[in-house]
């Protein structure tokens, strides 16, 4: 039975520190640092200035940005008029970002001044008829009526659709709070530490890092994308993919690094990164988690096991015919559609659509059910050739995909990223696999990961599916 979290706070968590630790540093930037108090008195007014242009509890607000201190503060002052907030991918093309738009049926946009994400002068209804938002003081102080009630929503976030269409996942205050105090009360991070907001908040990995430092009343440190290995140096907390983790300890300032905690995610976790990391006094973690859950899930101090750690608290897990099932305070609210929040389940539990089972009171991660396919009848697990391919010394990823075969009804084909390139990786990694999966297992064809696709944490399978079918002519290997 999971824990049941008391509230930490009686009004808004930014509110609370600026009452508790009004000179204690809140948000550090490249040149300048917020307090506690200066930050809950600009919230106010970011949040008068949205009440002026319109804003109303409930409404939907998304942003188009990249990491910044507008974007945080409008998540801030979005959630303290009562309405709710949604990031959406920068990078995404002007179609994309308008289709999300209407699917959301978002009632405001915000995106930074002189950008134009949504290519202004090809907009279509009803993305057109959205309330443009402007980060601005009110002409004229007024009240902002709305007061902390951790239950309501207030942030919306995008699944990574990597296996069909996006959903809209809601959170309320607190459902995050609850995720941040799991992974807190195993991870070490207090008010003196600073977390670099290193994940975009359009992926919940970038909002659980808001709201860690929310609940503890830390320090965050914001800044642009082409920044962040700068100031990778001078924080003690970080959310990293293990290539990033790599560049620092490889890095000439490595001696005189502050870093003391790493959340790693993202790709395969080599033993002799982590390894070289404690020898700096860097304490590596990982663990498994998903939108729906507020992020992390399960966590462990990174070792040699390919297992995601041990249950949080504030969070329930169990095995359901190998499918993992999940429950608890951090569970969504629902999915939003028609500006209506549905929930994600008709029971307690949540059925992931992963696959796993238990080793050593650690639970290891198989694959994903809907990923499974059959070849010559046999039952193909793509993450199970993946892990295969990963082990090769020249992948860095991997992707195993379906493609139709008219004898077999359907055959495997990798997509990979390779260390080099001119190499002749394909007749290499024929080889390798000769001698380590069935044939049935064995890719027919290898591909190069494409850039377009590979950007962002989480590479869509369904966008990769949809690149091999695009005039493609496979191969076989």
């Amino acid at each position: 039975m999971a824990e049941v979290m008391s509230v930490p706070f009686t009004t808004w968590p930014w509110q609370h520190w600026a009452a508790e630790r009004p000179d204690a540093v809140a948000i550090r930037l490249p040149d300048q640092s917020i307090t506690w108090a200066t930050l809950s008195s600009q919230i106010e007014i970011y949040a008068q200035g949205l009440l002026e242009q319109g804003i109303k509890r409930d409404q939907l607000v998304a942003a188009i940005a990249p990491n910044g201190l507008p974007l945080l503060g409008l998540l801030l002052a979005t959630m303290r008029v009562g309405a709710r907030f949604v990031a959406l991918n920068p990078r995404a093309s002007a179609p994309e970002l308008q289709a999300q738009l209407a699917q959301l049926d978002c009632d405001a946009i915000w995106y930074p001044e002189g950008s134009d994400p949504l290519s202004a002068e090809t907009l279509a209804e009803p993305v057109s008829s959205m309330l443009r938002l402007h980060l601005q003081p009110a002409e004229q102080p007024r009240l902002v009526p709305v007061t902390w009630q951790p239950s309501r929503a207030v942030t919306l976030t995008l699944t990574s659709g990597s296996t069909g269409t996006p959903k809209a996942v809601v959170h309320s205050g607190l459902t995050h709070l609850a995720s941040a105090a799991g992974l807190l009360a195993w991870l070490p991070f207090e008010q003196e530490d600073s977390w670099l907001l290193s994940l975009p908040l359009f992926h919940i990995s970038g909002m659980a890092i808001v709201w860690r430092w929310l609940y503890r009343g830390a320090e965050i440190v914001v800044c642009a994308p082409d920044q962040m290995e700068t100031l990778l140096m001078q924080v003690t907390h970080a959310s990293l993919v293990p290539t990033q983790l790599q560049r620092v300890l490889d890095s000439d300032a490595v001696a005189s690094l502050d870093l003391k905690q790493v959340l790693l995610g993202g790709a395969m976790i080599p033993v002799s990164l982590t390894d070289a990391a404690r020898e700096r006094g860097i304490e590596c973690w990982c663990g498994y988690g998903m939108t729906e859950m507020a992020s992390t899930v399960t966590a462990k101090r990174a070792n040699a096991s390919a297992g995601v750690g041990a249950v949080l608290p504030h969070r329930e897990v169990m095995l359901q015919d190998g499918e993992v099932w999940v429950k608890g305070e951090t569970l969504c609210l629902g999915y939003y559609r028609n500006k209506t929040v549905f929930p994600v389940s008709e029971q307690a539990w949540f059925a992931t659509k992963d696959l796993g089972h238990w080793q050593d009171e650690e639970l290891h991660i198989t694959g994903r059910a809907d990923n499974m396919f059959i070849s010559g009848g046999e039952n193909v697990q793509p993450e199970d050739i993946e892990r295969v391919l990963l082990a090769h010394p020249q992948i860095s990823q991997a992707f195993v995909l379906p493609i139709d075969d008219a004898e077999f009804g359907q055959r495997p084909v990798a997509i990979v990223s390779v260390s080099a390139e001119s190499t002749p990786y394909r007749e290499q990694l024929v080889a390798y696999m000769q001698t380590q999966v069935a044939a049935y297992r064995r890719p027919v064809a290898y591909y190069l990961l494409p850039q377009d696709v590979a950007g962002g944490i989480k590479v869509s399978r369904a966008q990769l599916a949809q690149w091999l079918a695009q005039d493609r002519l496979v191969t076989l290997a």
